[in-house]
């Protein structure tokens, strides 16, 4: 228990809730760092989409575009946070604007887009090791477990706690890729390069189709816009944001914007002057690094922020996954254990889940981000898309202060994402695109269908729909009949024996004949023990526990119908420490778990008492 405290901390008041909520500085970080870490991939993927022949025409324009589209998400999210202080994610602003259907659809897309970054974001960081240290190319699905460990006790101790965790090598990414491409911009060392790297490139252009330039282009643009993976996470997490809350979220919006729009051209733009050409080996950032400052100091100080925060940008999905996990467990249409804060004051369940659908696709994937990319970014422009147009129902069923231009906003940025995502889905489809593509309507249903078992459960526990009169009444005077399972004679079956003979003066114990050498030993203990109820032996050609107890508890239910089912008092001990459990054969649960689950069809239903002995060692 030390142990456990010392990792994850002690617990937490719900009144300290308030002490754990963020300023705007540790929100960047918290909520950022995934969308910032994307500049050390998506420029990349863009190149790899180009090849070397289209790279140094296309790969500005292209990046161009997408901030734009930044520019137009951001601009809708802004309208978002406003309107939905109380967190606006995609779910909640589909749900309540468009509907059941399209809410489903929305949550259902974040929830694959959260887990797929965690697994790209530690594969990614796992790449800016390798190609550092290329020693360790065999060690990325290691590498990689490893952190995302690290990353979940992080967040398990709290959200304040992983924001101080977060802050210092976000800012430190931020500061020397800013300062890389400041330098990069005024050096000339290869200006001479990259002159004669455009003539060889205008000739290659030059001999490859214009349908085929298209598709490349089309593609390249669907990898890119994977950095804007994370925008929407700021709009779903204001409750965490100190007050104001809205206003606050809104501002740190703004900056994550900015600095994501200059780091990304500016990278951009570095691998059109320097002509960088990846390969899986080597990332794109790594290469101007080292265009840039040479392989020395500032080299590995770059490769090593790149990786940290690629690594901790897996926390922005620990951020948002949790919360939407929340509201959807609220809806009902997930576990509720999913809404409930921990001990620490953070969605443990949603935690503890996200960790092992990350895992799982770490390892099936090998740890390798270029194979995951293609199923990246789907997910997340469905819910951009959804979102906006649910602001635009959103403003014109509220009006209010020029809603029209408000919702023409929206529309403009439901319509461009809409563009993006059919762009997405026709680029990346056979690269594993359709894997999300068949996940969004599956667990559309898995929720509906969870949903709808909730409903079914509270019609049934409902007290407004009659046959109270039975429930509150009392006993009948009649004793009931009550059966006592017993393997040995020992301390808690003396208990339960003795719990049993206050509920009724018609008590059997049985037990169930599976070795003839217990018969014997239990018959001389109860004949010394001298016990008032009568001991019943059931046979077991089979060696079956259950079924002959079961046999005969529906025998006695047949008698003396008037007295209802025969009641069941089981004993059983709980061992001193968790772990002994695994050194017993656990019959009283399992025989508890059948008398629950295998019950004939009746209008009354068995009482199971179970009466523990707790161990002192």
């Amino acid at each position: 228990m030390n142990l456990i405290r010392f990792v994850f901390g002690n617990p937490l008041k719900t009144e300290n809730l308030a002490s754990e909520k963020l300023t705007k500085i540790r929100a960047l970080a918290i909520f950022s760092s995934d969308i910032l870490s994307s500049v050390a991939y998506a420029t990349e993927e863009i190149l790899l989409a180009l090849g070397a022949a289209l790279a140094g025409t296309f790969s500005l324009q292209i990046a161009g575009i997408i901030v734009g589209l930044l520019i137009v998400i951001v601009a809708s999210y802004w309208q978002t946070i406003e309107a939905y202080p109380n967190s606006g994610g995609a779910f909640v602003v589909a749900k309540e604007n468009l509907g059941e259907f399209f809410g489903l659809i929305a949550g259902s897309a974040l929830l694959i887009d959260y887990t797929l970054t965690v697994a790209v974001s530690l594969s990614a960081g796992a790449n800016a090791i390798i190609s550092a240290f290329p020693s360790m190319a065999d060690h990325a699905v290691g590498i990689c477990l490893s952190v995302l460990l690290l990353v979940v006790i992080s967040n398990l101790r709290g959200a304040r706690e992983s924001a101080t965790v977060l802050s210092i090598p976000t800012y430190f990414f931020i500061g020397l890729v800013l300062l890389m491409i400041g330098c990069g911009i005024f050096s000339s060392s290869a200006l001479a390069k990259v002159s004669d790297q455009a003539v060889v490139v205008v000739g290659g252009v030059s001999k490859i189709s214009s349908w085929l330039v298209f598709i490349l282009v089309l593609r390249a643009f669907a990898s890119g816009c994977s950095v804007l993976t994370g925008v929407d996470t700021i709009a779903s997490g204001v409750t965490a944001f100190k007050n104001p809350q809205y206003r606050n979220a809104q501002i740190t919006l703004l900056f994550m914007a900015i600095l994501l729009a200059i780091m990304f051209l500016g990278i951009t733009f570095l691998s059109h002057k320097y002509a960088i050409v990846p390969t899986k080996e080597t990332t794109a950032i790594s290469l101007i690094a080292q265009r840039v400052f040479g392989k020395g100091f500032l080299y590995y100080c770059v490769q090593f922020a790149t990786a940290c925060i690629l690594f901790l940008a897996a926390n922005t999905s620990f951020s948002g996954f949790p919360r939407l996990a929340s509201i959807l467990a609220k809806e009902r249409y997930i576990p509720t254990r999913f809404a409930k804060l921990g001990d620490r004051l953070a969605f443990s369940n949603g935690i503890v889940f996200l960790a092992v659908m990350a895992t799982f696709l770490i390892l099936v994937f090998n740890g390798d981000s270029h194979s995951l990319i293609p199923l990246y970014s789907l997910g997340v422009f469905t819910s951009f898309t959804l979102s906006q147009a649910g602001m635009v129902k959103h403003w014109i069923r509220k009006r209010g202060a020029n809603w029209i231009a408000k919702a023409a906003l929206n529309v403009f940025g439901s319509i461009s994402c809409l563009i993006t995502l059919l762009i997405i889905v026709d680029s990346k489809f056979l690269q594993g695109a359709w894997i999300v593509v068949v996940l969004i309507p599956i667990l559309f249903h898995v929720f509906r269908k969870i949903n709808r078992r909730y409903l079914e459960t509270n019609t049934e526990l409902d007290l407004r729909n009659g046959r109270i009169g039975a429930l509150i009444l009392p006993m009948r005077e009649a004793q009931p009949k009550v059966i006592v399972p017993v393997s040995r004679i020992h301390k808690g079956t003396l208990a339960a024996l003795r719990f049993a003979s206050s509920l009724s003066d018609d008590v059997k114990a049985v037990f169930v004949n599976i070795d003839s050498r217990e018969v014997e030993r239990l018959k001389l203990s109860w004949r010394a023990m001298n016990f008032p109820m009568p001991l019943v032996l059931l046979s077991s050609p089979y060696r079956s526990v259950v079924n002959p107890l079961l046999d005969f508890l529906y025998d006695q239910d047949e008698r003396d119908p008037e007295r209802g089912k025969a009641i069941v008092v089981m004993p059983s001990f709980v061992p001193g420490q968790f772990w002994q459990n695994v050194l017993h054969n656990q019959t009283a649960a399992i025989l508890k778990t059948a008398l629950l689950y295998r019950q004939k069809s009746s209008e009354q239903t068995r009482i199971i008492v179970e009466i523990p002995y707790q161990m002192k060692i």
